[in-house]
């Protein structure tokens, strides 16, 4: 039987805590307490990490910092299919959410970047298209009773 680590913290050089976990309550409650929450979501088709309230990161030294972390936790506690992104790319995708996030771009879903397989390698503008083309749809399609 697969033992999955649920949660696991570590203080970074910034001082702040940086909690990764499988549970969904656990990371809501690490977010509130003010740590950088981050939701293991790699069990799935397409594996992704999620890091709430990512726009609140800004230096790049902090985002590398996490993605190590990240990367390192992956490592450690492996996942089928594979969670397989680049550390570069990682860096850039949640730059391209800090900027959509400033610029009011799609506020709601730039503020948690989503690491997923299937961005990497993807630019932030058809993304962005696509995640418009989403909300629009969701205006035009008539709601079921």
């Amino acid at each position: 039987m697969e033992q999955r680590v649920k949660t696991t913290t570590q203080i970074l050089s910034s001082g702040r805590i940086l909690t990764i976990t499988l549970d969904r309550d656990e990371a809501a409650a690490a977010r509130a307490r003010g740590e950088i929450a981050v939701y293991d979501d790699r069990f799935t088709d397409n594996p992704s990490f999620r890091i709430f309230d990512s726009y609140r990161i800004r230096r790049n030294r902090d985002k590398r910092e996490i993605l190590r972390a990240m990367i390192a936790y992956n490592e450690a506690n492996p996942s089928d299919p594979a969670w397989q992104r680049t550390e570069d790319n990682l860096v850039l995708e949640w730059m391209e959410h800090n900027f959509a996030y400033r610029v009011g771009f799609l506020r709601s879903r730039a503020s948690n970047v989503d690491l997923d397989n299937h961005a990497e390698g993807k630019g932030a503008l058809g993304y962005f298209i696509k995640s418009a083309w989403e909300v629009i749809l969701g205006y035009i399609k008539p709601k079921k009773s």
